[in-house]
């Protein structure tokens, strides 16, 4: 019985728990942008981007600000920034809420940037806890808005709606007062009808933005979080029966010859009447002499929705694509009953054919070739808020760069993109709004979002917004579901749902891999050894690589062994490389500019991924980085073969995918020690895709001279101006070394003026009638370097074998494996030091041993009696187990008046030995300075590849190295050791590498190769390294001293072989 009681006792205490748990979590709130559930409050259905006017006219001009049913809400905006939803004024809606006191801020824009909060930079983790749906609510910023705008008379009778462009990342609203609608997802339009808001005269807006909400778990891009309202508002009116949606499929038929047109109309009615309405639909071409190829009207009652649609099949259609992106334009209209026109908007319409066919992706018939490029929206301004201007200037280089195909990484970019694309002919992968890199840190994985059936319906909106968009955009080529977000049944769902939707396209997902729900293999950052078996063993399906090339600081090496493989296999299509722009923002220090990364704002968010968000092909500013020269070399549609160019023969072939060469005129030049000894034109080659063409030159004419190479170069420019290139633009270029050469006479040291050796305390002194050169018998360096009594030396020549760690070497831990090597220099151990003076040459033999690596190093001074000194410094290996060498070469300082430069070899701008196909081999000129490149942050800039010699020189006098045959080096105004990485530090280039008193040069046999396969564990090829184990290194050159009198061509063909 006590037991029954305890028992009932021991029930009635837990239900009561029970009773008081859930009062208690009833009084928990869940907040709209905690639940994932709830991603959209009154939103509008997604619907194809189109404005429509008032007239036939206006739609024909398309500027939105020209109708009178149209009103733009960008500019400033009453603005009150608070750190969490506690802080933030809950009734700054109510009309009686007094605003005087906020300031404005710039719509569209993002509160970080203008003046607000920190921008904070993270690569792959969240800015908060991982705790799906949970965010930090104390941390959760809220900006609140406010701008009013006047209700014209003209609208009365006509829905009215708001548009947000993009707002990140969810927000409330309000019209006068009135709470109206909710929504998520930074990257699409949100809609809402407020026509029941609407009053006459003033009306006020106001919005709440969250810095985060649940959608953020599916906004984990790499780049910089950044909040607010940063794409453009807008209001506007339409009439009671109105077009509200449309699709357009515009392909081709079998023969890809003939246009096969077909459009769906969706028509929408929300008042009663009676009476047929007209909807006109009018296809003509675009350019040149306007031709309507399609006309045609249809009647019919609306009563409430309605479908109709319109087929045609039209003969012998200019096909889009992007080297000739033929358009047609579509103008929809609508009249009522009596004829007055309700609706007019247009759309441009390309005519191709997307398919998969025998394991190629292919465009009209043809297998597409994709030189490709990652773009993050970005201005180093205004963050993500870009305008049309930036967006043609983008356009301008890629096209001007042989960049054919961009992937809107990781969003769906402004509207105004597409039709850019499609007007300028460029091939988009549209992306879908969702990554969810950080849940890679989450105890479950990426499965807690992607395998959970309460987060399709998000997932889903995102694909859908995305799709019904822009699909009738003829540059969308591919619809990709998203970014690093792991894989899982909402994907399938999601690829599902597009697939019905729109059957005209392919569907591509990075880590769908292999599956079934991917219809390219659509890999990143995959090496060569991977692409090739893939294209060995899996033929039937075609491979693009969404990110490949990580062109992080000084990257982009081995893009030509990529392009190699490529090449070789029907099934590799190219790729894209991350990425085109730097995401960097710009500051000033002291007056001087530079670029802001990771970790440059104070705030109280100190995680950061340092200069992690500095990938770009181009600066912020869009200026070039030296590897977009690489890219536009290697990306050349034009290829050059050499056949026998001992009788000056070489091939072209054209590797367009759908132009023929006859736009370009093809020139070439016979180059001897930078001087054109022949030149002309070539008549112009009629060459369609694919084909190629033998080419002869005379060579027979050309007498060599003594000690001179000769090259054939070989320039492709544009006839004529076109849509944003200029006239005579380059496009493709290749240079062949020629078999024609006479031998100079070798210098005999004793016809020289004598030289002689004196040793002076702990020196070896070499003089001869203008120079003296003195030797540390200590160390046995040269330490100083006499020519006319002045000193062309401050600091020893002496071996050098490190670098200045780039990017791309912090992340493969080159500086902590390679570290014995760092100041190797300093720990050689002279083992002996022998001088003699034979044919009046002094040759001092100096021997030594790197102890720790048993390494022996051998160098040879061999001194002329006209103060030239033949150096050969020789590396023997110990045999034992040792990392890679970063460089093998030497290193001196000279004053810092000698800044005048001059060489011969690889340039203009920097080349490195794996990456250096853009580099023509030529004679240049410049200041020491102007060839330091101001990385993001600090790191090995500047080299010069395949030198046949390189000068420096005061004005007056100058001393130049003579490659023995030609060798690699660089020239910095300052300590090499300034672009050494400081740990913890936050370096700039622009601000932290200064000119100093001194100039460095590095005369080196190679240093190894820069990389790019990726940034944070690739190593840099093992073909473009110098690996520690058999193999002797020789490093032959000398040095040269001069004068003004001297010329530097007749020096250089000095034959030293004696």
């Amino acid at each position: 019985m006590n037991k029954q009681i305890t028992l009932i006792i021991g029930l009635l205490i837990l239900a009561s728990a029970i009773i008081i748990l859930n009062k208690n979590s009833q009084n928990i709130p869940v907040y709209d942008w905690e639940n994932h559930t709830v991603f959209n409050i009154n939103r509008e259905k997604p619907r194809a981007h189109f404005i429509p006017y008032e007239s036939e006219k206006y739609a024909l001009i398309g500027e939105p600000k020209r109708s009178k049913f149209y009103i733009s809400l960008n500019g400033k905006w009453k603005f009150f920034h608070s750190k969490n939803p506690f802080d933030r004024p809950k009734d700054f809606y109510k009309t009686e809420f007094d605003l005087s006191n906020w300031k404005t801020i710039d719509v569209p824009g993002h509160w970080e940037l203008q003046g607000w909060s920190q921008p904070i930079y993270l690569d792959e983790e969240y800015p908060f806890p991982v705790d799906p749906p949970k965010i930090p609510i104390e941390r959760n910023e809220v900006g609140s808005y406010y701008k009013s705008f006047d209700y014209p008379a003209y609208w009365r009778g006509r829905d009215v709606f708001i548009r947000f462009s993009g707002v990140r990342s969810a927000f409330y609203f309000w019209i006068n007062g009135a709470k109206v609608g909710y929504s998520q997802g930074s990257k699409t339009p949100a809609e809402f009808d407020i026509t029941k808001y609407i009053k006459n005269g003033r009306n006020h807006v106001h919005v709440e933005v969250y810095k985060y909400s649940d959608g953020s778990y599916l906004e984990g891009q790499d780049t910089w979080r950044l909040s607010g309202i940063e794409r453009d508002v807008s209001i506007y009116s339409l009439p009671k029966t109105r077009v509200s949606d449309y699709f357009i499929n515009s392909t081709l038929d079998s023969g890809y010859n003939h246009g096969l047109f077909n459009l769906s109309v969706d028509l929408l009615s929300n008042e009663p009447g009676s009476g047929k309405y007209v909807v006109k639909a009018l296809l003509s071409s675009i350019g040149g002499k306007s031709e309507t190829v399609y006309d045609t009207t249809y009647k019919t009652k609306i009563d409430s929705a309605k479908t109709i649609w319109f087929k045609k099949t039209i003969k012998n259609i200019k096909p889009w694509n992007a080297e000739q992106p033929n358009l047609y334009q579509l103008q929809i209209t609508l009249l009522d009953p009596f004829g007055k026109t309700l609706q007019s908007f247009t759309q441009s319409v390309g005519f191709r054919k997307v398919e998969i066919i025998n394991g190629q992706l292919r465009l009209n018939g043809k297998s597409l070739t994709i030189r490709g490029v990652n773009r993050h929206e970005w201005d180093p301004l205004k963050g993500r808020s870009i305008d049309e201007k930036s967006m043609i200037n983008d356009i301008k280089i890629m096209k001007e760069n042989n960049i054919n195909a961009v992937r809107c990484s990781h969003y769906p970019n402004q509207e105004r993109w597409y039709e850019l694309c499609n007007e300028y002919g460029l091939y988009v992968v549209n992306e879908a709004n969702i990554e969810a890199h950080g849940m890679r840190f989450h105890d479950k994985g990426y499965g807690v979002l992607t395998d959970d059936t309460t987060w399709e319906k998000q997932f889903l909106d995102r694909g859908k917004r995305m799709v019904e968009r822009d699909k009738n955009q003829p540059c969308v080529i591919m619809w990709s579901m998203g970014n690093e977000a792991g894989d899982g049944n909402n994907f399938k769902t999601l690829y599902n749902w597009i697939k019905n939707r729109d059957k005209t396209r392919p569907v591509v997902y990075e880590p769908a891999k292999g599956k079934s729900h991917t219809d390219i293999h659509f890999p990143m950052y995959k090496n060569l050894g991977y692409i090739s078996d893939y294209a060995k063993q899996y033929p039937n399906k075609p491979l693009i690589l969404c990110e490949y090339a990580h062109a992080m600081g000084n990257s982009v090496g081995n893009l030509v062994d990529y392009w190699d493989i490529i090449d070789k296999y029907e099934s590799l299509q190219g790729g894209f490389i991350w990425d085109l722009i730097d995401q960097t923002i710009y500051k000033t220090k002291n007056g001087t500019g530079f670029w802001a990364y990771g970790g440059d704002f104070e705030g109280p968010f100190s995680d950061n991924d340092s200069n992690f968000c500095a990938n770009g092909l181009l600066a912020a500013d869009r200026s070039k980085n030296p590897h977009m020269e690489e890219v536009k070399k290697v990306y050349q549609p034009i290829k050059f073969d050499e056949i026998d160019l001992s009788n000056g023969k070489v091939k072209i072939t054209n590797n367009y995918n759908f132009r023929n060469l006859d736009h370009l005129k093809f020139s070439y030049s016979i180059i001897g020690n930078g001087a054109v000894e022949i030149s002309g034109d070539l008549r112009s080659l009629d060459l369609s895709p694919a084909d190629e063409k033998s080419l002869t030159f005379n060579l027979f004419s050309i007498i060599p001279n003594p000690g001179v190479e000769y090259f054939l170069l070989l320039e492709v420019k544009t006839k004529n101006r076109e849509k944003l290139i200029t006239k005579n633009h380059l496009v493709a270029w290749e240079q062949f070394r020629l078999p024609i050469s006479r031998h100079s006479i070798p210098l005999e040291p004793g016809e020289l003026l004598p030289v002689s050796v004196d040793f002076i305390d702990e020196s070896i002194i070499v003089s001869g009638d203008e120079f003296d050169i003195q030797f540390d018998q200590n160390d046995g360096f040269m330490d100083q370097y006499r020519y006319r009594n002045i000193p062309l030396l401050k600091n020893s020549l002496h071996p050098f074998f490190w670098r200045a760690p780039t990017d791309n070497d912090l992340g493969n831990g080159m500086p902590e494996r390679c570290a014995v090597w760092k100041n190797a220099h300093e720990n050689l151990v002279l083992q002996s030091l022998d001088t003699s003076n034979v044919d009046n040459t002094v040759v001092i033999n100096a021997m030594y041993l790197h102890e720790e690596t048993q390494t022996e190093l051998k160098i040879v001074y061999s001194i002329l009696g006209n103060g030239i000194v033949k150096i050969k410094q020789s590396l023997f290996p110990s045999g034992y187990n040792h990392p890679e060498l970063p460089r093998f070469g030497m290193k001196m300082t000279l004053p810092k008046n000698f800044k005048y430069l001059e060489w011969f070899g690889r340039g203009p701008h920097e080349t490195y030995w794996d990456r250096k196909t853009s580099g023509k081999i030529d004679r240049y000129k410049g200041k020491v300075w102007d060839q330091t490149f101001p990385y993001v942050r600090p790191q090995e800039n500047g080299n010069k590849t395949d030198l046949r010699w390189m000068a420096l020189s005061n004005g007056s006098i100058g001393l130049m190295a003579k490659g023995l045959p030609t060798f690699d080096g660089s020239v910095h105004q300052y300590a090499y050791s300034q672009l050494y990485y400081k740990k913890n530090s936050q370096r700039h280039g622009k601000i932290d590498i200064i000119p100093e008193d001194q100039i460095d040069w590095l005369i080196d046999y190679r240093q190894m190769g820069v990389g790019g396969d990726n940034s944070w564990g690739a190593r840099t090829h093992d073909k473009y390294t110098l690996p520690m184990g058999t193999a002797i290194y020789n490093l032959e050159y000398a040095l040269i001293p001069f004068n003004k009198e001297n010329k530097l061509q007749e020096l250089s063909r000095v034959n030293l072989e004696h």
